[in-house]
């Protein structure tokens, strides 16, 4: 038997970029980045979050990943990307992580509260950290979801904004996947980055890569993947 999942409240939903990453979650910070490009596509249940530093000098030349230096490697399955099912209980936010590209042990929890109509503010439970999220689209765009037989997500799509996910192959490393990367193998680096997270945006020429976690895609046109068996619901958020 299949039990539905809790939904998301609606005025959740949508598409949104942080504006600020702040530590600890009261000035005065010590640490602050407005630098890194990070996006959030949050559905009715699953959501997609992708973060890519500003300056990715790391990866000049690169144009697949077979190319990629073991410090490269190591770059790549540094990055934050992930995906799963968000679980919302008044203003304490869980982001069940179902696929990530540099997994922890430590659970996704924080705290959200409204600083205007389209400005979410999330604090870490126990002070650590704030980030500001600004609304990039109203909560009532068409939402598109895609799974494949693994039930893996694999497209995330509201309004003009998506998510692809391409999935780690299997068998891989899984008892690598929480090693330190320094510690890790060539080759279980490689199979660990080879998760691809793409943020694409629609306009009047199609679909384009905006950010990447294999950041030489970004500025490709690209299409909804159609190169596997995938299960199709299409919803209407609100």
């Amino acid at each position: 038997m299949t039990l539905p999942l809790p939904a998301t409240p609606t005025e959740f939903r949508g598409v949104w970029k942080r504006t600020l990453y702040a530590e600890p979650a009261q000035p005065p910070y010590q640490y602050t980045d407005t630098g890194t490009q990070v996006v959030w596509l949050q559905g009715a249940q699953w959501h997609a979050d992708l973060r890519l530093p500003a300056h990715h000098d790391a990866l000049a030349g690169i144009e697949h990943l077979g190319a990629c230096s073991r410090a490269q490697l190591e770059w790549l399955a540094h990055l934050t990307g992930f995906v799963g099912i968000t679980q919302i209980d008044g203003p304490v936010c869980t982001w069940h992580r179902l696929q990530d590209l540099n997994p922890s042990l430590e659970k996704d929890v924080g705290h959200l509260a409204w600083l205007d109509d389209h400005l979410l503010e999330e604090q870490h439970p126990h002070g650590r950290y704030v980030e500001h999220w600004q609304r990039q689209c109203t909560p009532d765009q068409r939402e598109l979801v895609r799974t494949d037989a693994q039930g893996r997500l694999r497209w995330l799509q509201i309004g003009d904004h998506a998510m692809a996910i391409t999935p780690r192959p299997a068998p891989g490393h899984q008892n690598s996947l929480y090693t330190p990367l320094e510690k890790a193998s060539d080759d279980a680096l490689r199979w660990r980055a080879s998760l691809c997270m793409n943020y694409l945006e629609r306009d009047g020429q199609g679909w384009q890569i905006r950010l990447s976690t294999h950041p030489w895609r970004i500025g490709h046109p690209a299409t909804p993947m159609n190169d596997t068996p995938l299960k199709l619901d299409t919803t209407q958020n609100g």
